[in-house]
């Protein structure tokens, strides 16, 4: 059973408060309930969501003027059921960091990529910072993507389990 889901990106203002209020978005449409979606970073350089973030997400007719990023801690990394970095280094770092969790990590640390079946060679979410609206955008409807079939995949594993 999945209970608790982080998406973790570099500075937690672009891709992962994306992905984290579109995960509950999605959760609501599908009726997936019971799951926490939350989201952090390694960097965490501003007190904000990226404003082509907010326009994007309000776009899609979510809100998210409360949002604050917040820092990759061992404490969210130890109560989590699946972690989902933007790009595989974000996941090699939780391991080199976490190195005494190493067996509790096991089979919960993927990119959102793979954890949707991608192939080895196109793993990654570039991140979209300082690349202009238009480049922004287009991270942002692959992140969209893939978030809405995690949550139908999540939503299929807790029906079995």
């Amino acid at each position: 059973m999945i209970g608790r889901v982080l998406f973790i990106c570099y500075a937690n203002t672009c891709r992962t408060p994306a992905a984290f209020e579109l995960a509950k978005l999605y959760a609501k449409r599908i009726g997936l309930e019971g799951v926490m979606f939350d989201s952090a970073g390694w960097h965490i350089a501003f007190d904000h969501a990226q404003p082509e973030t907010i326009e994007y997400l309000k776009l899609k007719g979510v809100e998210m003027n409360d949002f604050r990023p917040k820092p990759i801690t061992r404490e969210l990394i130890e109560k989590q059921d699946l972690i989902i970095g933007m790009e595989r280094y974000q996941l090699t770092k939780i391991r080199n960091k976490f190195k005494d969790m190493k067996e509790s990590l096991k089979g919960k640390l993927y990119t959102l990529k793979e954890f949707n079946g991608a192939g080895k060679k196109d793993l990654n979410i570039p991140d979209p910072y300082k690349t202009g609206k238009k480049q922004y955008f287009e991270i942002l409807e692959i992140v969209e993507k893939h978030v809405e079939l995690l949550v139908q995949k999540v939503k299929k594993i807790n029906q079995v389990t």
